[in-house]
Formats: C-alpha cells, structure tokens, sequence
C-alpha cells in the first residue's frame, strides 16, 4: 500500500510502508540516495556487539527538490533531504540515527510520516561534558528547529516507520565524532516490554537532565515555506 505524501510534504512523494521505500512521482532534480547499515552504526550504539535489528537501519535522499524549483535552491544555497527510519529495536535499543554535529548551521526538521524523538546536546570545549540536552516529540506535519551550536540524532520508539524531512546549508560538513567515541547520544532510549526507558549514556563525564521542548504545527509544508522564505533558517 502506497501513503501520498504531497499534502503534508509539498512534494509529489509516495511511502510504501512494506517495502520501506519512497516512490518520487514527479520531475525531480538528481538525488543522492544512501543506506546506514548496522555493522556501520555499531560505534554509535549502546551494545556494538548487537546482532538483532533492522539492516538497512535507515535511508536518506539527499537534494530531494523538484527541477522546476533548481534556481531557486541554488539562491538560497540550501539543501532539502529525506531520512526514512523503520520500527524496530536493536537488541534492547530503538532504531536511532547515529547523530553528529555540523556547526555553526542551524536546521529545521518536518515530520511527514509517523512520531519521532529528537535529541538534540551542546557542549562548550569537552565534547565528553554535555551542557545542555533537549528532547522534542513530534508528530505528522509538526516542526523542529535546531539552533546553532546543538548535535542531534533522531530516534524511532513507535512501531510505525517514521519519515523526516529536514533543511540545512549546503556548506554544512558533519562531525559524527563525538557521537562515535561515546557510543551515541547522551541517552539511550530502550525498549522495557513495551514501556520507553530512556537512560543517561555512561560513557559521557557529565549529562544534564533533559528539558522537554514542544514542537511546533505549521500551517504550511517545510518545503515550500523555507523554498520562499529561506531567512527563517539562514538568519
């Protein structure tokens, strides 16, 4: 069964939930599409041993964007993607992205299929001493914003394939890092018979607790609003 997707995203975009593919029915401009899988995400997780999950563990498309709208893209220097995460644990672990920083750009995220976690953590000079951790829960057609200065990772706790769009600078380079040399995010998010634990991640000096932030419904599509109005992200 396909899902379309174009009232929520802006876009003529198709998810076929067992085949954990999207189909792009519409003149889109060349993508870059590639795969995590597990044996690449083990640094990130919490047992690197783990044998049991999802493998792919998630797919991204890069410069997902319609050729019609090339030359504006190519003014606000901007890139659109699309990161497909399925249900599912790792050994005792929910399916995560393995989460990096790109400083000093911001990013804004869209929910366009299912629920996620977003996780975001900031340190000052020790990347091992986190200053600061938010989580923010959000659902189909809600936003997030992540400001400068915070890494991210997103985490997939429900039993529904969850599908993120995302805006970010095409000058952005990834420092995954510090995520791999403590094996993840600042929390473990673990599955409990059913019920979500999330635990601090033993392998950081010092975790603060985590602040709740609510995410944000908008009236309008992610990609059309930062295709028009790229300055809410750029500014």
């Amino acid at each position: 069964m396909e899902i379309d997707l174009q009232k929520i995203s802006g876009l003529p975009i198709l998810l076929d939930k067992e085949r954990m593919e999207l189909k792009f029915d519409g003149d889109f401009a060349s993508m870059k599409k590639f795969e995590r899988g597990l044996d690449e995400l083990r640094p990130y997780l919490k047992n690197p041993e783990a044998k049991d999950g999802p493998d792919p563990v998630y797919y991204v498309w890069r410069y997902a964007h319609l050729k019609s709208d090339n030359e504006k893209i190519k003014a606000t220097n901007l890139r659109y993607d699309l990161t497909l995460i399925p249900p599912g644990t790792i050994d005792d672990e929910f399916v995560k992205t393995a989460g990096h920083y790109h400083l000093p750009y911001s990013e804004i995220f869209e929910i366009l299929y299912g629920r996620a976690y977003i996780l975001t953590q900031q340190y000052d000079e020790n990347p091992k001493i986190i200053t600061a951790v938010n989580l923010m829960e959000a659902g189909t057609g809600e936003q997030v914003f992540i400001p400068r200065g915070f890494g991210h990772n997103i985490i997939n706790v429900f039993n529904e394939p969850l599908l993120v769009a995302n805006w970010i600078s095409k000058k952005a380079a990834y420092n995954y890092k510090p995520y791999k040399n403590n094996h993840g995010a600042s929390y473990y998010f673990l599955d409990n018979d059913n019920l979500i634990d999330i635990v601090k991640n033993p392998n950081y000096d010092s975790v603060p607790e985590i602040k709740k932030i609510p995410s944000k419904k908008q009236s309008f599509p992610l990609y059309s609003k930062i295709l028009n109005h790229p300055e809410e992200l750029t500014a």
